[in-house]
């Protein structure tokens, strides 16, 4: 019966609705039954009163009995009220008799006639059934009792009164309970309509369906966990498509290798290969061995990356010294390709920082830019700063690189000019500025057609003291 969350929380919701209602209602009914008897002892003391005059008059024998029975059936008619008349019978009032029917308990008159008020729910009579509420009180004269006066009215009548008040409090009760649950059913849906679409778009996340999203309404709770659920698919989305774009991108650069190295040793082995020719062919496939390892190496030190566990060593060095030792390690490459390399530091710059990791990200660089100029340019890495800032620039003065492909350049397996650059796979970039992003920099590139390329690393300064830590 309750086996979802909407019947739980309505049920709930309605529980403590009539619970309290009920509450409520019994607090008001009980209220209203005691004000109403209250009011009925409080009439029935100003009728006491009344009667207590004429009562003194009959006690005395200043009044006739046939006058006091006449005023006395007045009050009757009018107030639904009874009257009993006790004398005391230490009292000499011989023509005096006990007017009205005589009490049921002696004990009533015994109290009264002693000096005290009784208030009591009772039949009033020995031979009655009907349960009345009863005043008594006694008759004085010079400050001695002379005699009682008893005046009682049926429950049944008040009970009435208090019957009216108990319907009107249940008509009214069962109002608000139909109301309130009606209520309480249409918001109970607004609140869980979200919830049941975020379970639906949850488990089409749990099936690989990435493209539902729940609508953000207002600021409360409901909507922040709307909003962070859809935050969480449009990301879990772009993983997807990450992961589908690269095994596109990885199975391509596979395929062309694989298909080189199982065309030449399918030659070979089909004999279709001649035998002086068969050592280049397997050579080819050596080379074509060594770039899968390479690129192998190269996707597993990425994924090292993008999962934070590679360790640096970190310590304080010069920029300036890496750079040198660069250039010179590329010198003699760029210079059977006709090209100049150089290097400018005017003064020490100071990082904190894995020296092997920058040497290997300003060798890609570097290698990257000569790879893709043409003989008789010049390339080179120099330090600039500005006022309190300094950074590292990897230049060339080749044919640039168009505006569009600029932004995509540090993604993986992207080439700018595939048509140069046949041995790479495209990591480089996007390993090199994973390695600067670690030591807590950053790396851009700027680039003008037929004017050159500069990408810009920029390095925090050292102040702190050198220790090997994880990068996290």
């Amino acid at each position: 019966m309750l086996n979802s969350f909407y019947r739980k929380l309505l049920f709930v919701y309605m529980s403590i609705t009539i619970v309290s209602i009920l509450a409520i209602s019994g607090t008001i009914g009980y209220s209203m039954q005691q004000k109403t008897y209250d009011r009925s002892e409080k009439l029935l003391l100003e009728k006491v009163e009344q009667v207590d005059e004429l009562a003194k008059g009959l006690l005395d024998g200043s009044t006739q009995s046939k006058d006091f029975r006449r005023q006395i059936n007045s009050i009757e008619k009018s107030s639904n009220v009874h009257v009993a008349v006790v004398k005391h019978p230490k009292v000499n009032l011989d023509k005096v008799q006990s007017i009205g029917e005589t009490p049921a308990r002696k004990v009533w008159v015994d109290k009264v006639l002693s000096g005290n008020q009784v208030t009591v729910r009772s039949n009033f009579a020995q031979n009655s059934t009907v349960q009345m509420l009863i005043v008594g009180r006694p008759v004085l004269q010079d400050k001695n009792v002379i005699g009682g006066i008893f005046l009682y009215t049926p429950i049944v009548s008040i009970e009435g009164t208090i019957d009216g008040i108990n319907r009107a409090i249940l008509i009214s009760a069962i109002s608000i309970a139909l109301v309130a649950m009606a209520v309480l059913y249409f918001v109970s849906r607004h609140f869980v309509k979200p919830i049941q679409l975020m379970s639906k778009t949850a488990e089409a996340l749990a099936l690989g369906d990435f493209s539902g999203r729940v609508p953000v309404r207002g600021n409360d709770e409901i909507a922040s966990l709307s909003g962070s659920l859809n935050r969480m698919a449009g990301k879990l989305q772009k993983v997807e498509e990450s992961r589908k774009r690269f095994l596109s991108e990885i199975s391509h650069e596979l395929r062309t290798p694989l298909t080189t190295i199982r065309a030449s040793l399918q030659g070979i082995t089909d004999g279709v290969v001649e035998p002086e020719d068969a050592k280049d062919f397997i050579q080819v496939s050596l080379q074509e061995t060594l770039r899968l390892s390479s690129l192998v190496d190269d996707l597993m030190e990425l994924s090292s990356f993008e999962e934070k566990q590679v360790k640096l060593n970190f310590q304080h060095i010069d920029v300036t010294d890496v750079i040198g030792l660069v250039v010179t390690q590329l010198k003699m490459k760029a210079k059977g390709m006709d090209i100049e390399l150089s290097s400018e530091a005017a003064s020490p710059y100071m990082v904190y920082a894995d020296v092997d990791r920058l040497r290997q990200v300003f060798i890609n660089l570097l290698d990257n830019a000569i790879n893709h100029i043409e003989p008789g340019s010049e390339a080179g890495i120099r330090v600039k700063s500005v006022k309190n800032e300094r950074w590292i620039e990897v230049w060339d003065n080749g044919p640039g690189i168009a505006p569009e492909k600029l932004p995509q350049l540090f993604n993986r397996f992207y080439k700018s000019d595939e048509s140069r650059n046949q041995s790479g796979a495209g990591l480089g970039l996007t390993i090199s500025k994973h390695i600067i992003e670690a030591h807590g920099g950053t790396i851009r590139v700027e680039s003008k057609l037929q004017v050159g390329t500069v990408f810009k690393v920029f390095l925090p300064i050292a102040d702190v003291s050198p220790h090997d830590k994880l990068m996290t």
